[in-house]
């Protein structure tokens, strides 16, 4: 009689039970051979017997059904090694009969020509279910209970590491990261998506709903929630790991990720009828100028008024509308824009090389590590490198290979230095008047101090200033001496240039 043979073990197995492939397979055989059956196919599997979703299993069904194996028997040594859950057995033993095979088992067999051997076989059956809930069951408790202790019994958060030897959590090499992002979320000058991407071109290894669930993690602050199970209610105690934030900005983070709760007080000159407040010199007396309305019978006036009392005093409508058409003025020539976009892109191939460079690298990468577990996998199979080394080269390898491809990933997800910088700045040069109009008030300041860093002077419905932003001043320039500018390769003495715009206008300012 033609059978095949089918061995499982999990590493839980080979731990707490000491069941190995090769004694499987070696008893099966022995077995087999006793019996006169002939086998014409091995299937083994190193998964769990939760399913049967196991490469092995899943082959030994396409056998069937494409018929490359007509077995009558399928032999295990017992039932726990065929499945751990009663519903997927008792499913599958249908299917198998389906195709006219039999299950057969070293242990635990029986006659089931007799209906009582019914009871014990759907007894045996269960019971490798009923072992695996029981242990699972433990094991929840074991570590809530650890939780309830300070202690982490997973793999440490992004920003620790998991410190093996004194097992406890420490801080790891991304926590500069995770501290950066609580900061510059907790201003509320920038949106979350904006700064997750900016932390990911750093080279932070965190995609957009990560970055967004670290955020909402109080284990940062020194703590570990114990989320409610059954009759016991979700606790919150104090971790036996360092915090990295404090609690201050991590609450502050919360009110802005949920949008409710207590608004932040701000700075008085932050008033979005007076978006130029601070920013005014009064045309008298060269005092500052503030803003403030007026009521009057009808209506609210607005208007910016000197502070020291010579009684000037501009409508504020009149002075905003006046400042977006003076924006406006500002043009960049298309001369400007092809020698911006060759400094900068000499400055970024320099310091960082291009982007499909360092893709190809890790791609070579990828490959080798993935040759590397092919090599090991049939090492395995043919029976040349022992169980425990295997599964502790394999593992390494197979993080390895997921570590590389998440940073493929992030690359290909996120622009280049270079992208960043010169679509965003070109973008912004170009286009002053609609990101200023769109800005929140706070963002405008931060517009107003990169671009004119003296007041400005409103004076006879027009403006003036003392002093414009020198990169602004030049790539906006209504000059002809870019006219006929050859575009080269610039000289670039100290790997940065004078046209490279200044802090204010990069993009991590919004």
């Amino acid at each position: 009689m033609e059978v095949v043979i089918y061995t499982r073990v999990s590493t839980e197995d080979q731990k707490e039970n000491g069941f190995s492939l090769q004694d499987q397979e070696r008893r099966l055989k022995q077995y087999c051979e006793q019996k006169r059956l002939d086998i014409v196919r091995h299937y083994q599997d190193d998964y769990s017997g939760k399913n049967f979703n196991r490469p092995a299993f899943q082959r030994f069904l396409t056998d069937l059904k494409s018929k490359n194996v007509k077995p009558k028997l399928l032999v295990c040594i017992r039932f726990d090694r065929f499945s751990r859950n009663i519903e997927e057995s008792l499913r599958m033993t249908s299917t198998l009969k389906s195709f006219g095979v039999e299950l057969d088992f070293l242990e635990q067999n029986y006659d089931l020509t007799i209906p009582e051997n019914l009871i014990p076989y759907m007894l045996n059956m269960v019971l490798p279910q009923v072992e695996n809930e029981r242990r699972g069951l433990n094991t929840k408790q074991g570590m809530r209970q650890a939780m309830r202790e300070g202690r982490w019994p997973w793999k440490a958060p992004k920003g620790y590491t998991n410190d093996t030897i004194n097992k406890r959590v420490v801080k790891g090499k991304d926590a500069h990261f995770i501290l950066k992002g609580f900061n510059e979320v907790s201003k509320g000058l920038g949106s979350i998506e904006a700064i997750g991407k900016e932390l990911v071109a750093e080279g932070f290894i965190c995609s957009k709903q990560q970055f967004l669930n670290l955020l909402r993690n109080p284990f940062y602050i020194g703590k570990i929630r114990i989320n409610e199970w059954k009759d016991e209610p979700e606790e919150m105690v104090r971790g036996l790991h360092d915090a990295l934030i404090d609690e201050e900005t991590f609450e502050r983070v919360q009110m802005i990720i949920n949008n409710k709760g207590k608004r932040f007080a701000k700075p008085s000159k932050f008033n979005d009828r007076f978006p130029l407040r601070g920013h005014l010199e009064c045309p008298r007396c060269g005092n500052n100028l503030t803003g403030s309305s007026s009521k009057g019978r009808k209506m609210k006036y607005h208007y910016y008024h000197c502070q020291s009392g010579c009684k000037e005093r501009i409508d504020s409508d009149l002075a905003n509308t006046q400042f977006i058409d003076y924006l406006e003025s500002l043009q960049i020539s298309p001369e400007v824009v092809e020698l911006y976009n060759e400094i900068i892109r000499d400055v970024y191939e320099e310091e960082e090389g291009s982007k499909e460079q360092k893709v190809q690298m890790q791609s070579r990468k990828l490959n080798d590590t993935k040759q590397k577990l092919r090599g090991i996998d049939d090492k395995f199979i043919s029976d040349s490198i022992p169980t425990e080394d295997y599964n502790r080269i394999s593992s390494i390898l197979k993080d390895e290979i997921q570590r590389i491809e998440d940073e493929m990933h992030s690359m290909a997800a996120v622009q280049t230095n270079y992208d960043k910088y010169l679509n965003y700045g070109l973008s912004f040069l170009t286009h002053i008047k609609t990101y200023f109009d769109n800005a929140s008030i706070e963002v405008k300041h931060k517009m107003l101090d990169s671009i004119f860093p003296e007041k400005l002077v409103f004076e006879d419905e027009k403006y003036r200033t003392a002093e414009m932003n020198s990169f602004v001043s030049l790539i906006t320039s209504k000059s002809n001496s870019y006219a006929g500018m050859e575009t080269r390769k610039a000289a670039i003495a100290d790997s940065s240039s004078s046209l490279a715009p200044p802090l204010g206008l990069e993009p991590r300012t919004y």
